[in-house]
């Protein structure tokens, strides 16, 4: 029988069954006389070993049944796993899951299971005398034998790609067709340009609501990450979720996995403190590290702080002079801005070099991760109290919505997520750096000037963009002063490939109704490079 075309739903089931042993397994580590936990576990493995089966899969059939049979025996017998026999379970589990990759990538499946099934039988024997547990929890009534299809369809998430990319081009045909009504006068072809806008609105809309996915999706695999670090490390560490039913587009979440593992690591190794200097410190012995996601405006705010050592700027400061940087610079950072030195390549506070991290490498990595997402970076931390790293997010991608702006002979997009006004003003109330506002002096910046624009001549009055420039540096408002804006548009962007991805200040590009190509600017780039050269 072929098989090859149930291959797909196979490994969405078998994934949503490794994400429940998972979360069994950690629940019966901290609950080991949990019966529902083990009837539960006991689903997952046997649901498992039968797609398995069926698909031909005998490894991963054979892995999951031993598993399977193991739970058993402790069902049965009313003894509760010994912590040994969960570790044995998780370190099988991450067999499963390199199986399932194989799977993934129409890999032969030849990993030798031996050793884990060694390992189950010792586990098995070792709890013949287990301890008694308590009485079984009584199983839920059967559902009523009525056949029904179900709500919901499992769609391979390329499916969607493809459809948002066919918006995209959608789009840019509505583009061309406003630009028409610019120079008709009849208004029954205004008004279906204008219908057709509300009908591919609505398509865009319905296929991002498909491509939402909650953060739970991405902070359910972060409970075993801390399980797993905290125990290499010897320290107890606790872990708290809030908000994670907030729901961003799946290519976010996805860009996401690596830099909040890398930030998690980074909390355990070098922020929580050993048992003994928090007790010393007057702080519980078991640390905390929470994740919180809420929403801001049309953007989203993931936050993961611990209640460690914090970061010392001065030994940051003094770490940054060790690797040549001006002295006078150092000096005149603000408190923020120090601590976003832990984001320069090969520079860590750290003493100590662990497997994970200590070497200087990877928060310039988290950080270009975020704002290749559209997102910012930015840190708090207090001084023997702890640290906070706060990523703030676009909550969709590809269609951006966009501010065109012209400067000198040239038109750029900048995403409106970050804009918060536009104001014309008199070119000479800027010419000095800065633009008064109610008696606070902002800074501003010439966009032109920043991307090396020439212009022929200079106007008289000039635009000024005022934009949220918190990513920068720790930089609050920023003026961008640009010739004029033209219109507010929804850009389907595309992300730049090589070579033109090595171009400095852009994060995407479009291309108009007209044919025309415009940049989508990298706002953070743009005003971190402008005022380091002020």
């Amino acid at each position: 029988m072929d098989t090859s075309k149930y291959k797909a739903l196979y490994l969405q089931e078998t994934h949503d069954h490794l994400s429940g042993i998972e979360k069994g397994l950690l629940l019966l580590d901290k609950e080991p006389g949990n019966s529902v936990a083990v009837d539960s576990l006991f689903r997952h493995y046997h649901s498992i070993k039968g797609m398995s089966a069926s698909m031909g899969y005998e490894p991963l059939a054979r892995l999951a049944h031993a598993q399977e049979d193991l739970l058993d025996r402790a069902r049965s017998k009313k003894t509760v796993p010994a912590p040994e026999t969960v570790s044995t379970l998780l370190e099988c589990l991450d067999a499963l899951r390199a199986l399932v990759k194989k799977v993934e990538g129409d890999e032969p499946l030849n990993t030798d299971i031996s050793p884990f099934l060694d390992k189950i039988t010792r586990a098995r024997d070792a709890g013949a005398t287990g301890v008694a547990a308590g009485p079984a929890t009584a199983h839920a009534p059967e559902a009523a034998a009525v056949l029904k299809i179900s709500d919901i369809m499992k769609v391979e998430g390329r499916v969607f790609d493809d459809l948002l990319a066919t918006v995209g081009d959608l789009f840019m045909s509505l583009s061309a067709f406003k630009s028409l009504t610019h120079g008709v006068r009849s208004i029954e072809f205004k008004d279906n340009v204008h219908a057709l806008g509300r009908s591919i609105n609505s398509i865009y809309n319905n296929i991002l609501s498909a491509r939402m996915l909650p953060v739970e999706d991405l902070t359910e695999g972060l409970p075993r990450v801390v399980r797993d670090i905290s125990r290499k490390s010897g320290k107890e560490v606790d872990l708290k979720i809030e908000g994670a039913e907030i729901r961003l587009d799946r290519s976010i979440l996805e860009g996401l996995g690596s830099p909040m593992v890398h930030i998690i690591r980074n909390a355990v190794d070098h922020g929580i403190e050993s048992r003994d200097e928090r007790l010393s410190a007057g702080k519980p012995a078991s640390g905390t590290i929470s994740v919180r996601a809420y929403a801001e405006k049309d953007r989203a705010v993931i936050e993961v702080s611990d209640d460690g050592h914090g970061i010392d700027p001065d030994k940051l400061k003094a770490k940054a002079v060790a690797k040549g940087f001006p002295q006078a610079r150092l000096a005149s950072m603000t408190g923020k801005e120090a601590l976003m030195l832990v984001c320069v390549p090969g520079l860590s506070t750290s003493d100590n070099v662990t497997e994970t991290s200590g070497r200087g490498v990877g928060m310039d990595v988290v950080k270009e991760a975020i704002e290749g997402l559209g997102g910012s970076l930015e840190i708090e931390s207090v001084h023997g109290e702890g640290t906070k790293i706060i990523m703030k997010l676009p909550r969709t991608s590809s269609i951006v919505k966009s501010l065109l702006v012209a400067d000198g002979a040239e038109q750029f997009l900048l995403p409106m997520s970050r804009i918060i006004r536009a104001m014309e003003v008199n070119a000479s109330s800027v010419a000095g750096g800065t633009l008064d506002m109610d008696g606070v002096g902002i800074p501003v910046i010439g966009l032109g000037s920043a991307l090396g624009i020439r212009k022929r001549h200079e106007n008289r009055l000039s635009t000024v963009i005022l934009v949220d420039g918190s990513g920068a540096g720790g930089t609050g408002v920023v003026g961008v002063v640009v010739d004029s804006f033209l219109d507010e548009i929804d850009a389907y962007v595309k992300p730049l490939t090589p070579p033109i991805s090595r171009i400095w200040g852009v994060s995407g590009i479009t291309i108009m109704g007209d044919g025309r190509p415009v940049f989508l600017l990298d706002l953070t780039q743009i005003i971190s490079r402008a005022l380091a050269k002020a």
